[in-house]
């Protein structure tokens, strides 16, 4: 900064934030620069990080500032139209201030921005030029403007500058890739020419008393010297020009030509200081306004010389005389080469009084110099105690500090003369709204902030919650831990956004100590919950009752292990999203466990190292954890959620009421909670199912439910179940969901607490397991993997259980060791169903009516929509202890392409009959109609028809209706099919392996089949491969089938030798067993004997035992 000062230079790495006065003293020109200079530090500071640095950042309320509009080139310049304004560019405000748009020429950079620098006539179409934005800080003497600065009542010289932001435009030509920012626009002190200025070295007079005789600064007065870069000469040799006065000699006067290149100027303001410089020999600057750069610049300069007082004469003038009667000038000491000054001399070369000066040299293109760069150093008389080493030594200038950033970036459509326009899309928008830091919320309405860790606008969410306008906001919850119970109630359209697990939410209680959810969203809709950490216990971290469109994603929720009725996500509403959260337990007391860096390689436990152990996760003893779907809730979507700990299902469906208290829904029985973590083991059933009628029934059905892409692992019951199992016999209800879609998920260590034994009441009626359910219509199971859930295979444990379903789709999944096994032997086992997949009784889709009280009714108008009972395919189900697959259908059945196992069977109750598969149709065939059916009844007891003609009676009697003789006039009618009011029973059972793999069961035991099928319908059983692994166990048959029609082919019958009667027993109204591979004999019957075909079969027994099958069936035609 120039000017007249005893002293300059303050930068932020001094930490000063103010000036302090002390009482008395002169106020002295360097505390007053020293304020301002601070306060100009802390402005440019705080213009950056508020701001922001390398941009033009411009107000919303004036988005039009400095917009380019127009540019037009030439061969020897370039203009650029843009509209006045306000904008912060690099972090620093400028006005410009017109009332029209603005026409400025713009000038192309130099090195060492640009080497070589471009040129006008460069360019051409395709060619880009960055327009950037200059600022930079200036002295502004009251002589540049006498009118508005200088007081005439002071009636003398006024000296005082104001500090003045100047503004340039320039062009910067673009390469391939550059665009508006990371432009290499900003100045590199550090690659700049650098200065040491040292002072002569002291001589001493010799003698018996050495006299110091010169030496250092000889000037007999204080100044601030400063050493300023100047233009180059003609030559192109980089110079400076200096001035002990800071620069801050300056004036205004008259000027007179002489010359060619000499003059007089006439000194009309501020000549005593010129006068009374004790200088008489000058380099002049004179300064004018350039209306087309939008600034003062230098317009003349000369040699000067002062022959009498109030006189300056000049010789070897370069450039004009500012128009006017006066002008501004300034008076430096003298100009000179850079290269007169070198570095490396033994001494360096003197300048003036003492004060020697070594520059770097200059660069080819005077690169590491800028015009303006500068140096100060103070210099006192000599005599006066001053240390030397604050000057300048292999120092790089301090200033001038320019401030740079893009408007715009010019894509030229043609070689000079050229016009470009931003309406025609020729010049991109490089500048940056700016919005009052007021109102810089983002998506946030309103911030929470701990006042520990953040700062926001609240220091409650609850209150920030409540200060919401009636239309909703986002609450943005920044970092910290907020111990309060968030009630949203009523509300609509409310995002709580969080910083993840550093945003934590813990529940707190109310005025009576009670526990209260952290998140409570009662009758309000349009709810977000995300990125939060929730810790809650004993009641629920979040809790949704009657609410729609509720959200909650990326949750962390952790419950602490307290004894509870309460799942950690309780909802009980429609339309709401589950998605990408986190459920897991935490102990009773203590902070919540954090990430610990894993040991580095090569280390146990590593985790570049192979079969590393998962982290520690804490199971739970008393919290149930997991999520509640309460009833009455409707399009409920849980995706993508990692659920693990806990004593209860991972995921439940469906809540209770108390018929006594319709209206007072609960999430479980009360008072089921375990009061001594643990003693109380698991039990589902129905409350007390002694009573006449029960206390508690389903709160209400659900509706559309998908469960997708979840982890549910190491739950103390199901991985997805039931809230209760009820006492049908007792009249109990069922937890009914309809539309249940269970997609893509990983259910294991589940069902990890001992069971309670089953109730002889309840025995068939519950049902433990991967997945657990009561009554559902539209199950659709698809690629799951429902893997070792349950602690022992002694207890009652499926991979699926269910007691009704209504279209059951159960593809692709996994279900394998659901039961693990252990020592101790199957005669210890609990009663109760077990097994891979176990359904009572499948019903088919069925089209329900509004009016229709029950979805599961069979019988209502268009009751029918011909898609199958059960579609089950493509499964691997491997069952430690009884049976694969069990089910009883009504509808169309389809079973293929599946891997079916037991390990192992108890030979108990139905297990007895079937040990792999039992699947049972009770549909009939399309065929029959009621007359048809009853003379075939006849037929196979052997009863005589009435009629002489058996087939004519068929024909007719099994077709028409006879009229009532009782009714004339009436006429005969077709008979409709028993299916109008029942349902077809066809059932496919192809392309599967089953195995009965029983190993070395220690006890001798027996059993009926290992496959059991029976349809009223027809049955198609072919292309399976079927295999019994025995040592002490007999069977009657591997597989046995009845149907009303009844198909076996190209199956493949394997048992261990001898230990089955027969490899296949098959007995139907009509049977066809052609063409299948035994290893014991097989056995076809049909009703009536004529309608068989059962032939080309091959059995091993046959090779040793030709005779042991009989004849017919292995080869001969039937």
């Amino acid at each position: 900064m120039k000017g007249d000062f005893s002293k300059w230079g303050l930068t932020p790495a001094d930490n000063f934030s103010g000036v302090l006065h002390q009482q008395g003293r002169v106020l002295l020109d360097q505390d007053w620069n020293a304020a301002a200079q601070i306060q100009a530090l802390w402005r440019d500071s705080v213009g950056q990080d508020v701001v922001g640095g390398g941009l033009v950042a411009v107000p919303v309320a004036v988005p039009d500032s400095f917009k380019l509009l127009q540019a037009k080139a030439t061969t020897s310049e370039v203009t650029v139209t843009l509209n006045p304004g306000r904008a912060w560019v690099d972090g620093q405000h400028y006005v410009l201030d017109a009332a029209a748009p603005l026409t400025l020429l713009a000038e192309y950079f130099g090195p060492p921005q640009q080497s070589p620098a471009a040129t006008p006539a460069s360019i051409a179409a395709g060619v880009r030029d960055a327009v950037v934005m200059e600022l930079w800080d200036d002295a502004f003497s009251a002589y540049q403007d006498p009118l508005g600065l200088l007081e005439p009542a002071l009636g003398g010289p006024d000296t005082t500058e104001r500090v003045k932001t100047q503004m340039a435009l320039k062009l910067l030509r673009l390469q391939d890739g550059q665009g508006c920012s990371d432009l290499p626009i900003a100045d590199n002190f550090g690659a700049k020419g650098r200065l040491s200025v040292t002072p002569s070295p002291t001589s001493v007079i010799a003698g018996p008393c050495p006299v110091p005789d010169s030496g250092g600064y000889s000037g007999f007065a204080h100044y601030l010297y400063r050493i300023e870069i100047a233009t180059a000469d003609s030559g192109g040799k980089a110079r400076f020009k200096w001035s002990q006065f800071n620069g801050g000699l300056v004036g205004r006067g008259s000027f007179t030509s002489t010359g060619a290149s000499t003059a007089t100027v006439a000194i009309s303001a501020n000549n005593a200081m010129i006068d009374q410089s004790g200088l008489d020999a000058f380099y002049l600057e004179a300064l004018a306004f350039d209306a087309a750069l939008g600034r003062w610049r230098v317009v003349l300069s000369a040699d000067a010389t002062l022959p009498s007082a109030g006189t300056l004469s000049l010789s070897g003038i370069a450039g004009a005389w500012p128009a006017g009667s006066t002008a501004f000038f300034r008076l430096w000491n003298g100009i000179a080469q850079i290269e007169d000054f070198p570095t490396g001399l033994m001494l360096a070369n003197e300048l003036k009084d003492g004060i020697r000066l070594a520059f770097d040299p200059a660069t080819a293109d005077n690169g590491n110099y800028s015009d303006g760069d500068y140096w100060t150093f103070p210099v006192r008389s000599a005599g006066t105690a001053f240390d030397p080493s604050v000057w300048p030594t292999n120092a790089a200038p301090q200033g001038v500090q320019h401030r740079r950033a893009s408007l715009g970036i010019l894509e030229w459509t043609a070689a000079p003369v050229v016009d470009i326009s931003a309406a025609d899309g020729e010049i991109h928008d490089c500048r940056q709204p700016f919005l009052p830091l007021a109102r810089q919320r983002g998506c946030c309405t309103v911030t929470v902030g701990d006042g520990k860790q953040s700062y926001g606008q609240f220091k409650s969410i609850q209150a920030a919650v409540d200060a919401l306008p009636a239309d909703g906001g986002t609450v943005c919850v920044l970092a910290g831990v907020y111990d309060e119970s968030v009630r949203i109630a009523r509300r609509t359209s409310i995002r709580i956004h969080g910083c993840g697990a550093q945003s934590r939410v813990r529940a707190s209680v109310d005025a009576k100590n009670t526990a209260q959810p952290a998140f409570l969203i009662a009758t309000s809709s349009a709810i977000v919950l995300e990125d939060l950490a929730i810790e809650a216990g004993p009641r629920s971290a979040v809790q949704i009752d009657n609410a729609r469109e509720v959200s909650v994603r990326r949750c962390l929720i952790q419950m602490r292990d307290l004894a509870t009725l309460w799942q950690a996500i309780y909802s009980r509403g429609d339309d709401i999203c589950i998605e990408a959260n986190t459920l897991e337990v935490l102990p009773r007391t203590g902070i919540p466990p954090r990430a610990e860096v894993p040991p580095r390689v090569g280390r146990p436990g590593a985790p570049a190292g192979v079969q590393t152990p998962p982290a520690a996760i804490n199971p739970g003893l008393a919290t149930r954890g997991g999520i509640q779907l309460a009833g009455g809730s409707d399009r409920v979507r849980v995706i993508d959620n990692l659920i693990r700990g806990g004593i209860w299902n991972g995921i439940t469906l469906g809540s209770l009421v108390d018929i006594q208290r319709p209206g007072d829904d609960t999430p479980d029985v009360p008072n089921s909670e375990d009061p001594c973590h643990p003693c109380k083991p698991p039990d589902l059933g129905d409350d007390d199912p002694d009573l006449e009628l029960p206390r508690y029934v389903s709160a209400g059905d659900l509706y559309d439910i998908e469960i997708a892409r979840n982890r549910i692992s190491d739950m103390g019951i199901n991985g997805i179940g039931v809230v209760r199992f009820f006492n049908l016999a007792n009249g109990g209800d069922m937890i009914g969901v309809h539309g249940l879609h269970i997609l893509d998920n990983v259910i294991t260590r589940c069902n990890r607490r001992d069971l309670a034994q089953v109730s002889q009441a309840m025995l068939l009626q519950i049902g433990y397991g991967g997945i657990a359910l009561a009554k559902v219509s539209d199950l659709r199971i698809l690629r799951n993997e429902i893997v070792a859930n349950g602690n022992s295979y002694l207890q009652p444990i499926c991979g699926v259980f269910a007691i009704v379903v209504q279209g059951l789709q159960l593809d692709t999944n996994r279900i394998l060791d659901n039961g693990l096994r252990t020592g101790e032997p199957v005669e210890n086992a609990q009663n109760g169903v077990r097994g891979g997949v176990h359904i009572w009784l499948v019903l088919p889709p069925m089209e329900q009516p509004a009016y229709a009280a029950s979805s599961l009714a069979l019988r209502s108008p268009r009751r029918r929509n011909n898609l199958p009972a059960v579609a089950l395919r493509d499964n691997i189900v491997s069952a430690p202890l009884g049976r694969a697959l069990s089910f009883f259908a009504l509808g169309s059945v389809t079973v293929a392409r599946n891997r079916l196992v037991s390990e192992a069977s108890t030979h108990r109750g139905l297990d007895l009959i079937a040990a792999t598969v039992l699947i049972g149709n009770l549909g009939i065939s399309n065929e029959w109609t009621a007359k048809l059916l009853q003379i075939f009844i006849n037929l196979i007891l052997g009863k005589d028809p009435e009629s002489k003609d058996l087939c004519e009676l068929a024909k007719v009697e099994g077709t028409i209706q006879e009229p009532n003789p009782n009714a004339p006039g009436q006429t005969p009618v077709f008979l409709p099919p028993l299916v109008n009011r029942w349902c077809s029973g066809k059932t496919l059972f192809g392309e599967n392996q089953v195995t009965l793999d029983l190993g070395e069961a220690p006890n001798i035991d027996f059993g009926i089949s290992s496959i059991l099928l029976f349809s009223l319908d027809d049955i198609g059983f072919v292309d399976n491969q079927c295999e019994i692994v025995s040592t002490n166990v007999l069977y009657l048959a591997n597989a046995m089938a009845f149907a009303g029609s009844l198909r076996v082919a190209d199956n493949r019958f394997a048992e261990t030798w001898m230990r089955a009667l027969t490899s296949g027993y098959f007995i139907g109204l009509m049977n066809t067993t052609t063409d299948n591979q035994a290893t014991h004999c097989l056995r076809a019957v049909a009703l009536p004997a004529e309608q068989i075909v059962f032939k080309d079969n091959i059995a091993l027994v046959r090779a040793f035992c030709p005779n042991e099958c009989g004849k017919r069936g292995y080869g001969d035609r039937d």
